[in-house]
């Protein structure tokens, strides 16, 4: 496919990497050193030029291009560009949009083929994810809300440390896909035995998540207060999440004018002026006594810095929001309990809603380390009416869970795929071109 990506920052860039090992990738760049740094970087067409420009979407043959990705850090360029691509007949548009003001004008953005994604929105159900499952590291919703991916930490106390995983039993509602030790992700067998300081990757319904917390040993405790560095769209997007969740909310802002309009709009909330790293500040903000805190600001540094020092002065948990994907690694390990990559959750969704290939959902693990993918059989389907045992599946993947209809599958080597099953395949990246010439359309 032709796929013209506007904006080349850390979503875009993200994008292209990955999208153009198999499509044809042209990127509109306004900034010169960073368009030439692309050129070098990326295995794509770079257009230097603003991305509503009829010249640059010209050359970038935009007239010609099965999809659109409008993810610049501006607006209107953004919203422009798609409708001048709607116009043109350009099939897919995915457009990034990130004032909430211009759902008030619906008008602007009416046309069927365009999707719009938020990104405050996006990072808001991460945070409500994490709230409502707070010992799993990280959540992602699958098969339309039917199935969640959870990552979990294996402690020295837990019982199921040590343990290999076939004396578990066999899984009916659950399934762990997936052990990363030391950076290192793999895919386990009934003889892996996990240790102290892993964390694992498990597959199953919402429901399940109560088993998985005995297997762990977890106590939780409800969240009831929550203080938030960052007044800006993530920061009261956040606010409102947890409000409805019945959470009483704080923020914390050293800008005056984004604390003041915090203010303003969210009439339930105290909001104080302080600075991140300051900790009489913090604890001004009832820090000390928080059972979450959560670091939504611009800037990954003075998030990890108020996180450590929140969790010092005594909040219970601890979640930060992060672009640079180096930040992964040693989050783990110098004490943030959670963390969210902004470009990777919108990554995701962007990834999700090209349904390229046959696959009905994706979604990037750990900085693209590993992908879950979701896929419909059809009669088509190459795997549709073959054991899993004759389908010669690459080592790399695995299919964790299928669904058909109601009923919850966890495939053995005796399942076989039935048109209209819904199949949940969790890879590392050297197994996806085998797992989508097998399952994909």
């Amino acid at each position: 496919m032709h796929i013209v990506i506007i904006g080349a920052g850390q979503v875009g860039s993200f994008l292209a990497r990955n999208l153009s090992t198999e499509h044809d990738i042209v990127i509109i760049e306004k900034d010169h050193e960073t368009a030439e740094r692309l050129k070098e970087s990326h295995d794509a067409l770079v257009v230097e030029g603003d991305g509503d420009s009829p010249v640059a979407l010209e050359e970038a043959g935009l007239a010609e291009a099965d999809v659109l990705l409008a993810v610049s850090g501006d607006d209107k360029t953004n919203i422009l560009a798609s409708t001048l691509a709607a116009s043109m007949g350009v099939r897919k548009i995915i457009l990034r949009v990130r004032d909430h003001d211009y759902r008030k004008y619906p008008e602007i953005i009416k046309n069927a083929d365009v999707s719009v994604v938020n990104p405050g929105d996006i990072i808001s159900e991460k945070i409500a994810g994490l709230i409502s499952s707070p010992f799993s590291w990280k959540t992602e919703t699958l098969a339309l809300g039917k199935i969640k991916l959870f990552k979990l930490k294996i402690e020295e106390s837990a019982p199921i440390t040590g343990q290999r995983l076939a004396d578990l039993g066999p899984a009916k509602s659950w399934i762990f896909v997936a052990v990363s030790r030391n950076g290192k992700i793999t895919i386990p067998t009934g003889e892996t035995r996990l240790k102290e300081g892993d964390y694992v990757f498990a597959l199953g319904v919402p429901e399940v998540l109560h088993k998985l917390k005995q297997l762990f040993g977890v106590v939780e405790e409800t969240v009831r207060t929550a203080v938030i560095m960052g007044c800006g769209r993530l920061g009261r997007g956040a606010a409102r999440t947890l409000m409805k969740e019945g959470i009483k909310v704080k923020l914390i802002d050293s800008n005056s004018e984004k604390a003041r309009q915090a203010a303003e709009e969210l009439e339930k909330v105290l909001v104080f002026k302080g600075d991140a790293t300051d900790s009489d500040a913090l604890k001004e903000a009832g820090v000390d006594s928080a059972d979450y805190f959560l670091a939504l600001t611009g800037d990954d540094e003075e998030n990890v810095l108020s996180a450590l020092l929140a969790k010092n002065l005594g909040a219970k948990r601890t979640t930060v929001i992060y672009t640079k994907p180096d930040y992964i690694d040693l989050l783990e390990t110098i004490g943030v309990d959670r963390a969210i990559s902004v470009r990777l959750a919108l990554a995701n969704e962007i990834l999700s809603l090209l349904h390229i290939g046959g696959v009905a959902h994706i979604a990037l693990v750990e900085e693209g380390r590993a992908e879950v993918l979701e896929f419909n059989i059809t009669n088509e389907t190459r795997l549709s009416g073959v054991s899993l045992n004759d389908a010669h599946f690459p080592e790399g993947a695995i299919i964790g869970i299928a669904l058909r209809g109601e009923e919850v599958i966890i495939p053995r080597g005796d399942y076989v795929p039935r048109p209209g099953d819904r199949v949940i395949v969790f890879s590392l990246p050297e197994a996806v071109k085998k797992v989508e010439s097998i399952l994909g359309q």
